[in-house]
């Protein structure tokens, strides 16, 4: 990621319940500069919800509007 200037801060994968096929969720949280910006996804399949939550955080790195603190 160093050459588009982010910084991975946080992977997080959480599955919502215990049985197969249940759905994944993921937490990305990644800095730009002074900008930090967290990304939510999800799904079942894993490689699914990873790729949404990059999505999810990229496009807010891109606009110029989204501005909220990261927590914790």
């Amino acid at each position: 990621m160093e050459k588009s200037g982010t910084k991975m801060l946080l992977y997080s994968v959480n599955f919502i319940s215990g049985s197969t096929g249940s759905p994944g969720e993921v937490t990305v949280r990644l800095q730009k500069g002074d900008r930090i910006v967290n990304g939510l996804g999800a799904d079942p399949d894993i490689v699914v919800v990873s790729t949404k939550a990059h999505l999810c955080v990229l496009t807010k790195l891109q606009s110029k509007g989204y501005r909220v603190a990261a927590q914790g």
